[in-house]
């Protein structure tokens, strides 16, 4: 092994500087390390794309969505709340109204703007149970409790739809909606005034431009629904990854008017798309690396050609041929060694930036304001394996050739 590192090492130098690598060794070192880098990189943001996305729907919608189908709805609600609080590994469930609206705000000069949105119903004691809604209340946490009381009823809407309808703290916005049996020939909306005491901010575009939130009693009762009504249960689990169990068992304890749906059931389609476009961007990706694989091949057996007199020389001074293959694979090694330690540290660093500074989005195309990073050491960790074994298997063949070249023909006809 010493013998086929110290050969190797010296075959890697420039033949004119010997302490410096040739020029081929760092091109195929470079083109490792742009792969090695850009596939941390991307995954990287994948991965912070789908973090942020679980975060933010399992942090601004209940872990678990209970609906029911019986004409009284959730009624008695209490009795129906505490059934599915007795539910194992259920921590925390509230009473909830939901309702598609429009938003608009008197203004003094031109027609009003109206919005769409969705109304949330909420109990301001039981809410944060189920949602960590007070942390991102704007301008403090406290102006959850303001929903209550008041002449007038009070909402706290997002703040991208406040910036939509010029909507500051005090100010009066107008909610509209159909609380009646739909008839096409007599549609009759109704509407309501509520002063605003707050802002919603979750840095995710559709929640902040769309949700208002109002005290339960106060929004049944523009919507039309008795003082205990609800349209659905929030339920809060102790392990988020847990829910669709729960939600079977809860299914199960409650009877079949109830329809428990766990978040992943709800987001299916959109989560399996995530893990989709991961695996192609990892083999499109990819090609980089195994591109940079063929230029080790390429380099490797271009030494051999360079080499061969020196070759047959060591063949013939008794150099076993499994010496001599070990020189070009301990050279492949190496070569894919360096460009993942560079790539890797090139990709670090493009993470730290990243995660630093920040790139900022345009928030009304995609769903967070700036790109997330989420750095997971078993993708480092396989890319850095992946690419190890590439670079061995580029250097089978020309050590293969090199290892079964004749000696004697080599120091005869060169």
């Amino acid at each position: 092994m010493r013998f086929a590192t110290y050969i190797g090492r010296r075959y890697l130098r420039s033949r004119r500087h010997s302490r410096f690598l040739s020029r081929s060794s760092v091109l195929a070192i470079v083109g490792v390390a742009i792969g090695v880098a850009v596939l941390n990189i991307t995954l990287a943001v994948m991965n912070g794309f789908h973090a942020e996305m679980r975060r933010t729907f399992v942090e601004n919608m209940p872990m678990i969505t209970v609906m029911t189908s019986r004409p009284e709805g959730f009624q008695p609600l209490q009795a129906v709340l505490d059934s599915v609080a007795a539910v194992p590994e259920v921590v925390g469930v509230a009473p909830f109204i939901r309702q598609e609206v429009l938003v608009t705000s008197p203004r003094q000069v031109g027609p009003p703007r109206p919005q769409a949105g969705v109304v949330w119903g909420i109990d301001p004691g039981r809410v944060d149970t189920v949602l960590p809604l007070s942390s991102y209340l704007r301008p403090e946490p406290a102006v959850l409790a303001a929903l209550s009381g008041g002449d007038f009823p009070r909402v706290i809407i997002g703040s991208e739809l406040a910036a939509n309808l010029y909507a500051a703290i005090g100010d009066t916005i107008i909610l509209t909606s159909v609380n009646e049996e739909l008839d096409l020939r007599d549609i009759r909306p109704v509407s309501e005034r509520f002063v605003v005491v707050g802002f919603l901010e979750t840095g995710m575009y559709e929640f902040d431009s769309r949700f208002v939130y109002g005290e339960r009693q106060q929004v049944g009762a523009f919507l039309g629904y008795p003082p205990d009504g609800a349209s659905l249960l929030g339920v809060k689990v102790a392990d988020l990854m847990r829910a669709d169990k729960v939600a079977d068992d809860m299914r199960t304890r409650l009877g079949r008017d109830f329809f428990p749906t766990d978040w992943m059931a709800l987001n299916q389609n959109l989560f399996q798309w995530i893990k989709l476009e991961k695996v192609i961007m990892v083999v499109l990706l990819g090609m980089i690396i195994l591109i940079a694989g063929f230029n080790i091949i390429g380099i490797l057996t271009m030494m051999v050609g360079e080499r061969r007199r020196e070759i047959g020389i060591l063949l013939a001074m008794g150099a076993r041929r499994g010496q001599v293959m070990g020189i070009f694979l301990l050279n492949g090694l190496w070569l894919g060694g360096l460009g993942i330690a560079v790539g890797t540290a090139i990709g670090l660093g493009g993470i730290w930036f990243l995660d630093a500074h920040g790139v900022r989005l345009p928030g009304d195309v995609y769903f967070v304001d700036h790109v997330p990073v989420l750095l997971e050491w078993t993708d480092l960790a396989l890319i850095a394996v992946i690419t190890m074994v590439m670079s061995l298997a580029a250097g089978l063949w020309p050590s293969w050739e090199a290892s079964n070249l004749e000696p004697m023909d080599i120091i005869r006809y060169t």
